[in-house]
């Protein structure tokens, strides 16, 4: 259960918007789906995988879709990307370069996605493929981003009107028009081995002059997060916390297993259910803290708490000092520097 299914919560927004500029109820079709109806306010945030192409693939057919992978596609860009992405792939040079380092660290953006690239004949198949449970609707969909994020990093060496020879999708579905007229150089391949791109090899030395790279290419591409059973239960916690805290039986459908599983591993981790919502929200608090304009009782209020005192007591259990005494020493810290 290590290995939980869960994706950035920024990648569903760009769905949202398609679907809230047609006129579909989205809070109401998000908390229908046990997803966090507050998603759009916490990009940085994980979600289930698998409720989320459930909900991608129930309203694609509530509201006669056939292209909503790529009205998604549309949107998407690699400021989507997490920060953490991001700066460690820009000082790598080359178009390799940069696959290769968003191959070790996707799982900060998709627990069950894995990249890499198959040479053959002068050509490179460069492959996002992920893992969802048979039989899961929405997985046409959601190969659309695989596919948008392999072209985007390729993108931020070649330019912005580069596209692929061709585009390959493991499911069996039809390319919508629009798709196509777009990009009228790339074929498009459906029910093949991978979801991936597929260009000439000779792209993969592309580079970018030195000058426009940062000047420390030596870059550590390590998770900077744990990721073992609490650590990405936390990840799924989080922009649940901002509305009501789920009970264990919910969090464990998020996390698609059983109560059962979910309280056997936590109790080998030795964490409670309880402990570690409040370990996760003393996580968002501190967050919180940093900002001077936000009231102790506005913290308090945004994260579940009853009242300022029931949230004073949980911090100080945890820091063993109070939020007030814990922001006063990080303003200090900051104005000393």
């Amino acid at each position: 259960m290590e290995n939980i299914s869960a994706c950035r919560a920024a990648y569903l927004i760009p769905f949202i918007e398609v679907l809230r500029d047609i006129g579909t109820p989205v809070e109401r079709e998000l908390e229908a789906a046990k997803l966090p109806v507050q998603v759009e306010e916490t990009p940085q945030d994980f979600i289930s995988n698998i409720l989320a192409m459930e909900f991608l693939g129930r309203n694609e057919r509530r509201e006669g879709l056939d292209d909503l992978g790529w009205l998604w596609a549309q949107r998407f860009s690699a400021s989507t990307f997490s920060n953490e992405l991001t700066e460690a792939l820009r000082p790598m040079p080359t178009v390799k370069a940069r696959l290769d380092g968003l191959a070790k660290l996707i799982r900060l953006e998709d627990s069950d996605t894995r990249v890499g690239v198959i040479k053959s004949n002068g050509t490179a198949e460069i492959f996002c493929d992920g893992a969802p449970p048979e039989g899961l609707g929405g997985v046409s969909i959601s190969e659309w981003t695989q596919v948008m994020v392999l072209i985007e990093t390729v993108r931020s060496i070649t330019g912005s009107n580069w596209s692929p020879d061709e585009i390959r999708f493991k499911s069996d579905f039809d390319v919508c028009d629009a798709a196509r007229q777009a990009n009228p150089r790339t074929r498009f391949i459906k029910t093949s081995n991978h979801t991936s791109i597929v260009v000439p090899a000779s792209v993969l030395a592309m580079s970018k002059p030195i000058s426009a790279l940062s000047s420390s290419p030596e870059t550590a591409l390590t998770l900077p997060c744990a990721l073992d059973t609490a650590g990405n239960l936390k990840r799924l916690l989080r922009p649940y916390l901002r509305e009501t805290a789920p009970k264990i039986d919910v969090l464990a459908e998020i996390a698609g297993t059983s109560q059962r599983t979910l309280q056997r591993k936590l109790k080998h981790e030795g964490v409670s259910y309880s402990q570690l919502i409040e370990t996760t929200r003393f996580e968002l608090a501190t967050e919180m803290l940093v900002n001077p304009d936000i009231q102790l009782i506005d913290v308090a209020m945004t994260l579940g708490y009853e009242n300022q005192s029931n949230f004073g007591r949980s911090f100080r259990r945890i820091a063993g000092i109070s939020p007030g005494k814990y922001r006063r020493a990080l303003l200090s810290q900051k104005y000393a520097a």
